[in-house]
């Protein structure tokens, strides 16, 4: 191996080493010249670094190595991967390498992380680390989102498909109850659902509205929506080969989870093409029964050049005029109205929106465009409906009709709160109703994502394991074995009070320490102390 010859070649790079070995179980330093390296180990809680071996041929020795050591499944990625010409490229890019894969030790798989960086005077360093542990309490978490998954699945019976997001990695899961749209190309689980999105609207979004809807999928448009209204919803055209669909897509915020978004898409082509086929047989607006006998409460007709319009409604309670009557001024009138009608949060909105040179901006590039507002009827606010068209062949007119949708509001409420109920069990674990291993998982998704953006953070974390378990349950049974982990559980989250505590195992615990907590955790871990 020539291990006189790589010993004289290496540099000890004693600040470099030490800080690696504080997060790696060893160490290679590499001549990225002529390949030679040494190896160390880090033993011990001191971090002591212990050379093992050293070598004239490092990726030579790594490609002999790798069919050995190397999990079959995981061999041919990582040959392929980790070769020195893709190693030195991404280095010289200013860019750190990172593989992940099973090693064989004793017949069994581990998981290893390894990451390479560039040091000085053509040197390499590379750090390996077992991330088994951690790797497979990932797994774990995975099969806890099939729990989830089920639960999605019954809601997705009144949706083709439901889209669970996160909104800071943008990494999605999608659950479908309909074959058809299971097909799309959004794979079932993501990286980047707003990209994915974005690349599948081009394949199958009708054409006419892909542009619409790009835009409303636009990430800061969609959460700045989201965020003023609370619920945002699209309606737009599906192309399955020749077939054209209309769809509705919902989305909401599940409850108390302010990282995620769901949103669920509904076919509504029957209801969208009877409302066309009304529009279309109704050249003459006068002839507007059966639009008021299938949907609408109320129809205006608004002339864009003097601001008449004619009022058409089935219901006193929705007109301005009697039933047929012209007016003179369709944007003076709706102004002094609105005021008295419209429920007191929303009037601000609307009278904003219910305004010409507003009305004709929205239209530009789409026939018609959807106001969803509450009005005062029948002594409580209820959600209604208005939509702004062009009328077919007359370009100097538009349309406007209201529908109420108050059951149809109240389902979409039921929904967000279905979609929360759902997040509460699969966050909650069922024996002393804390957080679980899920709900961790995702916690330490977002405090990694902090430290990589740099946010300035202060925590710790404490790991409790119950003594005893296995007696309890061997000597006295399983009943109070469950009552021994719940006093252990009420124990730690009395002396953690003002962090989040997870139960991540049979009978371990983990707990985040922010705040007072973080400040005072010596303090609290001496009372634990007593108490254990």
């Amino acid at each position: 191996m020539g291990n006189d010859n790589a010993e004289k070649k290496m540099i000890t790079f004693d600040e470099i080493a030490l800080a690696l070995a504080n997060d790696y179980d060893s160490l290679f330093i590499i001549d990225s010249v002529d390949d030679s390296y040494v190896e160390y180990l880090v033993e011990g809680e001191s971090k002591k670094l212990v050379q093992r071996m050293s070598g004239d041929s490092f990726f030579k020795d790594v490609l002999r190595d790798a069919r050995v050591h190397v999990h079959p499944d995981d061999q041919e990625d990582f040959l392929n991967s980790f070769k020195k010409e893709n190693v030195t490229e991404i280095l010289k890019n200013g860019k750190s390498f990172t593989l992940n894969y099973r090693l064989m030790i004793d017949g069994k798989p581990y998981h290893y992380f390894l990451k390479t960086i560039r040091g000085a005077d053509q040197k390499v360093f590379i750090g390996v680390q077992n991330v088994d542990e951690q790797r497979r309490r990932e797994l774990e978490a995975d099969k806890e989102r099939i729990v989830y998954g089920q639960i999605a699945g019954a809601l997705a019976s009144r949706y083709e498909v439901i889209y669970y997001i996160n909104s800071i990695t943008n990494e999605y899961i999608r659950y479908s109850s309909s074959e058809r749209y299971a097909s799309l190309g959004t794979t079932s689980e993501g990286k980047d659902f707003f990209t994915d999105a974005i690349t599948d609207a081009r394949k199958y979004i009708y054409e006419e509205d892909r542009a619409y809807l790009q835009s409303e999928l636009d990430k800061a448009t969609l959460m700045r929506h989201l965020e003023e209204s609370g619920t945002v919803t699209i309606t737009y055209r599906q192309q399955l080969g020749d077939e054209v669909n209309y769809v509705t897509m919902i989305v909401v915020r599940p409850k108390d989870d302010k990282d995620h978004i769901v949103i669920g898409v509904a076919n509504v082509d029957a209801q969208m093409k009877r409302e066309q086929k009304i529009i279309e047989e109704n050249k003459i607006f006068n002839d507007v029964a059966m639009a008021l006998a299938t949907r609408y409460e109320v129809i205006y007709r608004v002339s864009l050049e003097t601001n008449e319009y004619y009022e058409y409604s089935a219901s006193d309670k929705y007109t301005k005029l009697e039933v047929g009557n012209k007016g003179d001024d369709f944007f003076g009138d709706s102004q002094r109205n609105m005021k008295r009608d419209i429920y007191h949060e929303d009037y601000p909105m609307m009278s904003q929106m219910i305004n010409k040179n507003v009305i004709l901006k929205r239209l530009e590039g789409m026939n018609k465009f959807f106001l969803n507002y509450r009005l005062n009827l029948d002594g409580r606010p209820q959600y209604v409906s208005l939509v702004i068209m062009r009328a077919n062949e007359d370009a100097d007119h538009i349309i406007v009709a209201l529908e109420n949708i108050d059951e149809a509001k109240k389902r979409e409420l039921e929904f967000e709160a279905a979609i929360g109920s759902a997040m509460d069990m699969a966050t909650k674990d069922a024996l002393t109703g804390i957080k679980n291993k899920h709900a961790y998982v995702n916690a330490e998704v977002q405090l990694d994502q902090k430290i990589v953006d740099g946010d300035p953070l202060e925590f710790a974390i404490a790991v409790c394991d119950i003594n005893g378990l296995k007696e309890v349950n061997d000597e006295q049974g399983h009943s109070a074995g469950d009552a021994f982990i719940r006093e252990a559980c009420g124990i730690i989250c009395t002396i953690f009070d003002h962090s989040p505590v997870f139960r991540i195992g049979g009978d371990e615990f983990v707990v985040i320490l922010s705040g007072n907590d973080y400040r005072n955790r010596f303090e609290l871990l001496r009372e634990f102390s007593v108490k254990q």
